[in-house]
């Protein structure tokens, strides 16, 4: 019998998208002819959703909007992309996230200075994208540590290291270790969101706790998938699910009979989500579980 739910301190949206979502909505509602957003705002099937619903457009590339707005999404992209778009004749709304636009920044100064950047991260995710599109000669990116140290010895160049950032800031402290021993001479540039960093804490501090988590997010979303991991490296039962309907009763009695479980959400969940998770918990449990929220800490601890 499911006794108790315990909630992270730190779930869901992040600033970021909030930012992103409103750019959207506002030019949704202001904007005279067509809107299309170019990729996904955010990675949340519920969001992107909302959005086609209200008539608002779709987009993988430039060349399949003629005409109206198009929204750069939370993720960004490369600058030749918006180029491209203002050549074709749309007015172009950017809702890049302004931490992903802050690697932005630093790569383009560090690269006039003659550095070359190894960036950490998902090479098919969309923010890399934008990431190397802002240097694309002078970036290469690995996904792995074994792709890292598979790289050129360099020893008379001038690096820099940027990471994605969603990453799990675990691996990132190895990867930043492996690249000093590397490379001695690279300058460490630290690219991970603040958000990434309470939602991973927040997920350690209730895992010990629970026999299971539960992270609401989609599977398009890699901080949500990196949540899962945690969770299930640390509890054993780590699971990533999109709604409330996704939880099986069959978890909280007969051959498991989980009572403790604990809830997060990616950045990019809407709250409701999560709301209706806790819900169909307490639903579950019979009205008995207990509902605990964990408390935020003034200050968050370093993950290394």
């Amino acid at each position: 019998m499911l006794k108790e739910i315990y909630i992270a301190a730190h779930h869901g949206f992040c600033m970021g998208v909030k930012r992103a979502i409103t750019i959207a909505e506002e030019t949704a509602r202001e904007a005279k002819g067509r809107v299309t957003i170019l990729n996904e705002i955010v990675h949340n099937e519920a969001v992107v959703e909302r959005f086609k619903q209200q008539g608002v457009g779709q987009a993988f590339a430039v060349d399949e909007v003629d005409e109206g707005t198009l929204i750069i999404s939370a993720h960004g992209v490369a600058p030749d992309i918006k180029e491209h778009a203002r050549q074709k004749g749309l007015r172009v709304v950017d809702a890049t996230c302004p931490l992903v636009e802050r690697i932005y920044e630093i790569i383009e100064k560090i690269v006039k200075s003659g550095y070359y950047i190894v960036h950490f991260g998902d090479p098919n995710h969309d923010e890399t994208h934008g990431i190397v599109g802002h240097a694309p000669d002078n970036i290469t990116v690995v996904a792995t540590e074994e792709e890292m140290l598979s790289l050129p010895d360099w020893k008379d160049r001038k690096l820099g290291l940027t990471v994605q950032t969603t990453a799990h800031t675990n691996q990132v402290a190895q990867v930043e270790e492996l690249a000093r021993k590397k490379w001695p001479h690279i300058e460490i540039f630290n690219t991970v969101c603040n958000a990434t960093t309470q939602r991973q804490s927040a997920i350690m501090d209730i895992a010990p706790k629970v026999d299971m988590i539960l992270v609401v997010g989609s599977q398009s979303s890699a901080n949500s998938n990196r949540l899962a991991r945690i969770a299930d490296a640390i509890c054993g039962r780590g699971i990533l699910i999109g709604s409330a309907k996704d939880i099986q009763e069959e978890w909280f009695s007969g051959e498991f009979e989980l009572q403790r479980v604990g809830v997060s959400a990616g950045a990019s969940t809407p709250e409701f989500l999560v709301e209706e998770v806790i819900k169909r918990l307490v639903d579950i449990s019979g009205g008995q579980a207990k509902v605990i929220h964990a408390e935020k800490k003034k200050r968050h601890r370093t993950v290394v």
